[in-house]
């Protein structure tokens, strides 16, 4: 019987196998917790995470189900969204030296919110987040809410029939 020859590894050698599987694990989780799109486009899809997160702030919910609920409307409107966005940017230029998502104030931010939710691409914004955020039975859980009650019968006799202690 043969020994087998001992395998030996500087530290640098480790570190950079170890460093170079870390950034291969780090790519390939972006790829999966981001959709294509944000991969190709993340400025876009940064400056869309910031105003998502600003519209409908939930720390519990991933990037990926704010960018995936913008996707249909980045399909159809890229021009018109990426230009709502400039229009942000501008306002946010003027009035606080820096682009949106550079204004570290939230509620700086939703100051500027307020001046353009009237607009077209505020409403078109908003209401793809909340059907893709609010209509997604994966977060419901997020929420508490455990889903449509009809299928099994009803809320009554599902403990909505009984009296809180409060009362």
């Amino acid at each position: 019987m043969t020994a087998s020859p001992r395998v030996t590894l500087s530290r640098r050698r480790f570190l950079t196998l170890t460093g170079a599987l870390t950034a291969g694990s780090l790519a390939m989780s972006a790829a999966g917790l981001w959709p294509r799109w944000a991969l190709a486009e993340p400025d876009l899809a940064s400056r869309l995470l910031r105003l998502g997160r600003d519209i409908y702030p939930h720390e519990a919910i991933v990037d990926r189900h704010y960018l995936e609920s913008l996707t249909p409307l980045l399909e159809k409107e890229r021009d018109e969204i990426a230009a709502g966005l400039d229009d942000l940017d501008r306002r946010a230029r003027a009035a606080h030296g820096s682009d949106y998502a550079g204004i570290e104030s939230g509620a700086e931010r939703e100051t500027l919110l307020r001046k353009i939710q009237h607009t077209p691409f505020f409403a078109k914004v908003k209401g793809n987040l909340m059907m893709g955020i609010y209509n997604n039975p994966a977060l419901w859980p997020e929420f508490g809410y455990g889903g449509s009650s009809w299928e099994q019968g009803g809320y009554l006799h599902r403990g909505f029939d009984a009296t809180p202690d409060w009362l």
